[in-house]
């Protein structure tokens, strides 16, 4: 859906209707300015007591530091190049030791490879373009180092504060433009000059082209202007003429990093608070150290990234054709617009702010910690343009979104234009990376898996779970009622369709019992408000087509009676429909654009609800739901989708966002303390027990290699989880489905209705293709029987192992020895010994 706007309807969305709507309708109650979090300036926590030294190691060509008894820092005062030395004695570098050597990387390459920062910015006009910190900092002298207590503060400011650019006019008559500088300097400089100065706007004046004068360019023309004897009185005519400055607002930028060590972990950390750009060149994004322990191509390993479940890119893989790794952190941010429709609900978000880098015996891992909700990551093998493989982190300080603007002229030619907008003001938050190093048998995805899980244990984000004598959880969920329009005498409205009444409910799980499946975690969407669509859930109203209030209170009594748990689902964050004081006016997130904003979830179409209202929301469900008592709950997006609000003077970010949904799950968990999500964003480790729709393959991206449960290792023994429901899965083979679930240690999950299928048609609910529960009953029951045979004993170990032993055949290793071998081929493989039949599986190792 292509949004082509007037001009006309521009410029009144932009001075006209904005500010009607914002000054119509008083604000609900929500967070005021003040109230949002602001994380600049937040150092990072420590990890441990150190005690600081010099480095008592040299490093050629660097100056020591500090070091701290497990790691030891260094720069390189001439290039501001970082490295560090762990203790095995391997050594990390941001630039590679032998870049000079490689013949693949032209200039530009080289100067990006040789930056511990690459930032990209745009101005007004909409012309984007970068800097380096190589370039346009160290080489021009403008980088300064001081030391710090547990290490060393750069700052960088790209772009020369006096550039010589000042001494070429902005503007220029074009009649002396080519008596003064064109006919005097000839066709010797044609190539440079053309793209310098241009006069489409005006063909008596040429306008100087800031965006083409960099680096060489700049050097060409200011000769040019020289050569032709262009003076400082020449500069003072032009610009009194014209109404130009040479000395126009310049593009430098100022960029503080501080690089400091704390127990194992390196952390780089930009300092926000410390950021300045000029209004005229919005500073977009950075890059943060790009090639930081890049490896070359004699090495052999692969890069990590958490594509889905996690993906493997091997080193040097040949797959330089392909478009290099780069996907957003937590995916896309639903209160920003890419200017297309083409969101893919099949597309597995990023959940886990890490990624990595394993040769031979050893690796590192690297953990986003601060401005995750930012953060993109990026990886590239070598041959694209370099010798080398790299994967790091970028930041969106300031989002950009594109406007299509049509002209139509008095020919009723319509032509079309396109400008850029971008966010009010910058993320309120530092952005920082901390680096661990792993040696030996722990530097491959497992042990990077183990060293964040132990990173979220030591951080209070995750808990291990009690030995349990239950069987393995079953998720079941159980949609109540949809939403279908309908008409009386031609006048339209909206319907619940009951698909499953509570009673019905009551008899499902009944029926999943009989089949031994006794520890049943039930999640009812479709229960309140209008069905599964809900409105707004600032109150509660039980479907009366389901039973309501009564029956609902009947199924929650049951449920207990039975030993089932119960989570009612609800949508805090997002609107599927708009009214009272919670109108598309006042409650919905806008684009930077200033639409209202429109996400699609893994069903429908919804409007994500501004952050700072989303508490106003939980508290009036809250109360409102004391008269049931404590049951689960079922939280849908917070876990899975995560909104900014770029609304004219009232913006949430991201970060500020993620950090509005925490509080909100700390309030429910205290109220609720059984939390579900869908999903299972980083974030929400802390707060919920149970992750349905984890992620449980990666995207297929052309770039990677390796599908792996690089999320489950990281939960598995912690954490509840289960894939998309089996019935509706990507694996239409409910055997293959099973046989994932058992090399990714995941529970089943099953999405059904009482009624049959073709209650949905003529709805917006189609994608409940295959749901009713007879139909799936015996299969689900056996499919349990078989999962819960192989896992049961170990659903409260930790993962500790992962391998793959041949073509399709996988091996995953549990705390005490209990390891599950998954043959995925369609013919039968010996696997030290033993035979596997095809599409099957042995279990092995100790604790049988």
């Amino acid at each position: 859906m292509k949004k082509i706007i007037s001009i006309a309807v521009a410029i009144v969305l932009v001075f006209g209707s904005g500010l009607y709507l914002y000054s119509k309708y008083k604000p609900l109650p929500a967070l005021s300015q003040s109230e949002l979090p602001d994380l600049r300036d937040t150092p990072p926590k420590a990890a441990g007591n150190d005690s600081f030294s010099k480095p008592a190691v040299a490093l050629e060509g660097m100056e020591g530091i500090v070091a701290n008894g497990q790691l030891s820092l260094y720069y390189d005062p001439a290039t501001m190049a970082i490295a560090v030395r762990d203790k095995e004695g391997r050594v990390w570098r941001s630039t590679p030791e032998k870049l000079g050597d490689d013949e693949l990387a032209n200039a530009s390459v080289r100067d990006q490879m040789s930056s511990q920062l690459i930032i990209s910015y745009s101005d007004n006009t909409g012309q984007e373009a970068f800097k380096t910190s190589n370039a346009d900092s160290v080489m021009l002298g403008q980088a300064v180092a001081e030391p710090l207590e547990n290490g060393l503060r750069v700052t960088y400011t790209l772009g020369k504060a006096s550039s010589e650019i000042d001494s070429l006019p902005k503007k220029i008559s074009a009649e002396r433009y080519q008596a003064l500088i064109l006919d005097k300097v000839g066709d010797k400089y044609k190539r440079y000059l053309t793209p310098a100065y241009v006069n489409d706007n005006n063909k008596d004046v040429y306008e100087r082209n800031d965006t083409k004068l960099t680096a060489i360019a700049l050097k060409k023309v200011v000769e040019s202007f020289q050569e032709a004897g262009y003076t400082a009185e020449d500069l003072a005519k032009d610009d009194e003429e014209n109404g130009g400055s040479g000395s126009s607002e310049k593009q430098v930028f100022t960029i503080p990093v501080e690089y400091t060590l704390a127990g194992d972990q390196f952390i780089a950390r930009i300092v926000s608070a410390g950021i300045q750009y000029p209004k005229s060149y919005p500073l977009t994004d950075i890059a943060l150290l790009p090639y930081f322990g890049a490896a070359g191509l004699q090495d052999e390993g692969y890069l990590f990234v958490p594509d889905g479940s996690g993906s493997l890119i091997y080193l040097n893989n040949g797959k330089q054709r392909y478009e290099p790794f780069n996907q957003p952190v937590y995916g896309d941010d639903g209160g920003t617009w890419n200017g297309e429709n083409d969101d893919d609900p099949t597309i597995e978000p990023i959940r886990m702010p890490v990624y990595g880098l394993a040769k031979k015996d050893s690796g590192f891992v690297a953990i986003i910690d601060q401005g995750a909700a930012v953060a993109s990551v990026h990886a590239e093998v070598s041959r694209t343009r370099s010798s080398y493989n790299s994967v790091y982190p970028s930041f969106q300080l300031i989002g950009m979104e594109k406007i299509n603007l049509s002209v139509t002229s008095q020919a009723s030619e319509t032509k079309t234009k396109e400008i850029r907008v971008f966010q009010q003001r910058p993320v309120y938050s530092d952005f920082s990376v901390r680096y661990a190093f792993l040696s030996g048998d722990k530097a491959g995805y497992t042990g990077m898996a183990e060293y964040y899980r132990d990173y979220l244990l030591s951080n209070g984000m995750l808990t291990k779970k009690a030995d349990s004598q239950e069987e393995m959880p079953f998720y079941l969920e159980l949609v109540g009622g949809i939403p279908k329009r309908k008409s009386i005498l031609g006048v339209p409205y909206k319907a619940v369709v009951p698909l499953t009444t509570f009673d019905q409910a009551q008899t499902i799980i009944g029926s999943l019992k009989e089949q031994g499946i006794s520890n049943q975690k039930v999640r009812l969407s479709g229960w309140f408000n209008g069905g599964y669509s809900h409105k707004v859930a600032d109150k509660i109203k039980v479907d009366g087509s389901l039973g309501g209030s009564s029956g609902y209170k009947d199924l929650i009594s049951y449920a207990e009676q039975e030993g089932i748990e119960l989570f009612p689902d609800v949508s805090f964050t997002h609107l599927y429909t708009t009214s009272g004081e919670y109108t598309e006016a006042k409650a919905v997130s806008r684009y930077i654009n200033r639409e209202s904003a429109w996400v699609w979830e893994r069903t429908d179409w919804a409007r994500p609800l501004s952050p700072r209202l989303v508490p106003n929301v939980v508290d009036d469900f809250l109360s409102a739901y004391k008269k049931y008592g404590e049951t689960g709950i079922s939280v849908r997006n917070i876990g899975h989708q995560l909104d900014g609000d770029y609304r004219r003077n009232n913006v949430v970010d991201r970060v500020q966002s993620e950090e509005i949904n925490k509080d909100q799950l700390e309030k429910i968990g205290a109220r609720l303390p059984n939390i579900m999500t869908d999903g299972g964003n980083a974030y929400v480790l802390k707060y919920a027990k149970d992750i349905v729709e984890a992620p449980m393959s990666n995207n297929g991206y052309n770039i990677t290699d390796e599908a792996v449960p690089f999320y489950q290792i990281v939960l598995h023994g912690y954490v509840d989880y289960a894939g998309a429901p089996a019935n509706l899965s990507r694996e239409a083979d409910v055997r293959k489905y099973v046989l994932k679930s058992l090399e990714y240690g995941s529970n089943l999950y099953f999405k059904w209705i009482y009624a049959e299928n073709s209650k949905v048609k003529n709805t917006a609910f189609l994608n409940l293709y295959s749901v009713h529960y007879q139909t799936w009953m015996d299969k689900a029951a056996a499919s349990y029987k078989t999962v819960s045979e192989a896992l049961n004993v170990v659903k409260d170990k930790a993962i500790v192992g992962h391998e793959k032993l041949a073509e399709n055949v996988y091996r995953t290793t549990y705390e005490g020895g209990r390891t599950i071998t998954v043959n995925y081929n369609d013919y039968e493989v010996d696997v030290d010994g033993s035979r596997i039949p095809a599409e099957d599986f042995l279990v092995g190792g100790d604790n049988r």
